[in-house]
């Protein structure tokens, strides 16, 4: 059986026009009670730039007492496949960081970076702001753009008597009893990334609640759990991986490296060729967040 790596050598650059960002936060309610769990989400306006990073902080602020506490994060619906550093939340519970890109690049707006979940506990006001902010260009270069940095303040009011609280959250989750979509493993090695070692790429899209996690094992070995980059044991080319990859309602999706002969002979070049720009692209972009 073939196998089939794709080493990484050349660099694609896109024509852009800079402009500022906004990043920018919406609720799906400007109101919650205490004991309901509401959806946050993150947004970005490219403003006309052609942008494929994105990276900041989120910064959980209360005000007159009110608080929340987060319970999840969810990549639903979310135009950034590529997460070096996936939204992760400070010990003391205010601030989330995060570092995600877009292979190829957008120019929209409104695209959602992430969703935030949260759970009000104390009436008052809270205000959830983007800070330190930095958007980069498709341009070859890792140029940056502007960003606009727009909060939200949400009203938090006392429990409502005899009414069940309200969680958007558990519906979705309910609800969910679809697999993550098919994916493929991309095999890649560039001498700035991982001390020049050959690396898995995979990238699985669910939009009802969101990827949580890979499991990756490597020649048959246990499973690991994993972000959607790999770093190899194996580096001969004879390496086989399965990669399973569970949406929050732990509904899975395995994919296989090397593929069968016959998935080879249903795609077209078209498809190949798409395959080798993507993991072109996806090099730049891990080479300018792994700086």
């Amino acid at each position: 059986m073939k196998k089939y790596i794709i080493t990484i050598a050349i660099l694609v650059a896109f024509p852009v026009i800079a402009n500022a960002s906004t990043v920018y936060i919406e609720s799906s309610k400007p109101n919650i009670s205490v004991g309901d769990t509401a959806i946050i989400t993150v947004k970005v306006n490219a403003e006309g730039a052609v942008l494929n990073t994105v990276e900041g902080e989120i910064l959980i602020k209360s005000l007159s007492g009110g608080s929340v506490s987060v319970q999840e994060f969810s990549l639903a619906n979310s135009s950034f496949g590529l997460w070096p550093r996936t939204p992760s939340l400070s010990t003391d519970g205010n601030l989330i960081s995060f570092v995600g890109g877009v292979p190829g690049g957008f120019s929209i707006e409104g695209a959602t970076l992430f969703k935030i979940i949260v759970e009000a506990k104390k009436e008052g006001t809270i205000t959830i702001t983007p800070q330190n902010m930095v958007t980069y260009l498709n341009d070859g270069k890792g140029g940056k753009v502007p960003v606009k940095q727009k909060p939200i303040s949400i009203k938090i009011d006392p429990a409502k008597q005899g009414v069940p609280a309200n969680n958007e959250w558990n519906s979705i989750i309910a609800s969910d009893v679809n697999p993550p979509e098919d994916f493929i493993i991309i095999i890649g090695q560039d001498k700035a990334l991982f001390d020049g070692k050959k690396f898995a790429f995979f990238s699985a899209l669910d939009n009802q609640s969101g990827i949580s996690h890979y499991d990756v094992s490597e020649d048959g070995a246990p499973s690991v759990r994993s972000g959607s980059t790999y770093v190899l044991k194996n580096q001969s080319d004879s390496v086989r991986l399965s990669v399973t990859a569970y949406d929050k309602a732990n509904n899975k999706k395995t994919a296989n490296y090397p593929v069968s002969e016959s998935f080879f002979s249903t795609v077209s070049w078209s498809f190949v060729i798409v395959v080798i720009v993507l993991v072109i692209i996806i090099r730049f972009i891990l080479r300018k967040l792994f700086r």
